[in-house]
């Protein structure tokens, strides 16, 4: 699940249920390995570089969730503390992030309270923002409430409807979403669409298809899409055409 490409699209790397572990193969497919064992090492893990991903994982001390920043090496799997464990981690420091997406990343349960301009949904929590490829932007999703763009700065912020888990095309003005239905128990459909970020415009590019897309990742080129499939639990790769 959570498929995530390397700066230079060359590699992919996966994780598996409950984020255990990580696993990194070539764009194709090929060359699967698996580079990290560690509990949590696969959410929001981030390539610092095609050698390096900064990963999260967890341990369990004195009955309490304890988390840590580590840069895991893919050719070796060695991994290198860069933050040690604590019960208050700061993800931005793994992200790079602009100050509104600090908090995001950071306090996802107090962002609407902290960012003025989402105020009105203060008490729901931010979760799985983007920045986009040039910095300007910010996709992320406000729990129950859908899919929203704002400025970096947390200015001039757009509702974009039911949509989860944004990845953004190389322009900057558009993003894939997913738009994913569910009983209560588990996922029943999803499709995938582009959408203008500007227009607000929407199509859906998996219409015809019998896939249950949840996590998606374009490519840095945005010829490719990653996808990981609820069907079957395989990672699956689209190609793309504009």
């Amino acid at each position: 699940m959570a498929p995530t490409w390397s700066p230079d699209g060359s590699l992919l790397a996966v994780t598996g249920d409950n984020f255990v572990g990580i696993w990194v193969s070539q764009a194709d497919g090929t060359g699967l390995r698996q580079v990290s064992q560690a509990p949590g090492a696969g959410y929001q893990m981030r390539w610092e570089s095609n050698q390096e991903i900064m990963s999260t994982p967890y341990s369990i001390e004195n009955q309490k969730r304890m988390t840590r920043i580590e840069r895991v090496n893919v050719a070796t799997g060695k991994a290198q503390v860069v933050a040690p464990a604590t019960r208050d981690l700061k993800r931005s420091a793994v992200a790079g992030a602009t100050d509104v997406l600090q908090i995001m990343l950071d306090e996802p349960q107090n962002a609407t309270t902290r960012v003025a301009a989402l105020s009105d949904y203060a008490g729901k929590w931010v979760i799985n923002p983007a920045l986009s490829p040039d910095g300007t932007k910010i996709a992320f999703q406000i729990v129950t409430k859908g899919l929203f763009v704002c400025n970096a700065d947390g200015s001039n912020l757009v509702s974009l409807g039911k949509g989860s888990h944004a990845t953004w095309l190389p322009d900057s003005r558009n993003l894939m979403m997913t738009r994913i239905a569910d009983d209560g128990h588990r996922f029943t459909s999803s499709d995938i669409y582009c959408v203008n970020v500007d227009s607000g415009n929407a199509f859906n590019i998996t219409a015809s298809s019998d896939i249950i897309p949840v996590t998606i990742a374009l490519s840095p080129d945005g010829t490719k899409l990653a996808l990981d499939n609820d069907t079957d639990g395989a990672i699956y790769i689209i190609n793309l055409n504009y």
